[in-house]
């Protein structure tokens, strides 16, 4: 079932049961009816002719693409449709484009696209983004020096050397991303370099070692010196960028009094329910802007003011 949160909702089936066998993989990835979708630097090939949308390339393409190096490209596995099996694949040098494609940020890309409802587009472009970006940080092992080579369709790279044969797999880093309540009122803030009137609600990165709820009470307290009680898990979303999984959650306030840390603020403010409703309503003022579509904090809001 479809999960209607950007970046969520992936449309194929991973087939981990049969990404570990190496020969169906090597049969899928040159097989003619195979898909690819092209990264470029982190972004995805899209077609431009009509609207936004991903573009597929078949195999003989793609080596058209990368010539002699098309061993050292990396690529992965990202699913099955049916039969059909969809790979992403990072390019590299120069690459004359059709007037009709053009290389785009994702990010732009979501914003574009969720401008029309959910879609699962930016969640098969976003894994295919975050695993290669990940093999082109992975190249050696961490653990010997010595090269690393793909393998379970790309959801493993193996060190060469015989002797370590380290394993290394893709990594995703926690985000808790609170919505803090007093009552009828909401905690909010607005990060250093946001332009005016750009508030959200607080995150932060989790810890080694902690739950979610106590890195939801420890970033809370850091950074506008309230101390918040009880937790509750709202949803999560993959968030390409890098790759980190946003974990949203609701926090009540145990205090009120703000201290800003301006390190990581220029400020903080208690909403009233009845005026971000009314914001929600007229699309938000150059002094409140809306969080958009794409960004989980939007769903947080959207849920609190909806439900309670």
């Amino acid at each position: 079932m479809a999960d209607n949160i950007i970046f969520g909702g992936f449309p194929l089936d991973p087939a981990d049961h049969l990404r570990g066998d190496d020969r169906w993989v090597f049969e899928k990835i040159n097989h003619s009816d195979s898909r690819f979708l092209l990264y470029a630097q982190g972004c995805p090939l899209m077609d431009i002719s009509d609207g936004l949308a991903p573009v597929f390339k078949s195999v003989v393409k793609v080596k058209a693409i990368t010539g002699d190096d098309w061993g050292q490209t990396d690529w992965v596995f990202l699913g099955l449709d049916g039969d059909v099996a969809t790979f992403a694949v990072a390019i590299s040098g120069k690459y004359d484009l059709p007037a009709d494609e053009k290389f785009i940020d994702l990010r732009s890309v979501a914003l574009q696209i969720s401008a029309g409802g959910f879609s699962t587009i930016p969640s098969l472009l976003g894994r295919g983004k975050m695993l290669l970006e990940w093999h082109g940080r992975r190249h050696f092992c961490s653990c010997c020096g010595h090269k690393t080579k793909g393998a379970r369709g790309g959801y493993l790279r193996q060190c060469a050397n015989e002797a370590c044969a380290a394993e290394h797999f893709p990594r995703t880093d926690p985000v808790v991303i609170m919505l803090v309540t007093d009552g009828d009122r909401c905690l909010l803030g607005r990060g250093k370099g946001w332009p005016e009137g750009n508030y959200s609600t607080l995150a932060g990165f989790m810890e080694p070692g902690e739950t979610i709820e106590e890195a939801t009470r420890r970033e809370v307290l850091e950074e506008v010196g309230v101390k918040v009680g009880n937790v509750t898990y709202i949803r999560s979303q993959p968030w390409p960028f890098p790759s980190s999984l946003m974990i949203g959650v609701r926090a009540e306030a145990l205090t009120t009094e703000i201290t800003l840390d301006t390190n990581e603020l220029v400020d903080a403010l208690w909403m009233d329910k009845e005026k971000l409703q009314n914001l929600f309503e007229t699309g938000g003022d150059n002094s409140f802007r809306i969080p958009p579509k794409i960004a989980i904090a939007r769903h947080l809001l959207e849920e609190w003011l909806q439900h309670g």
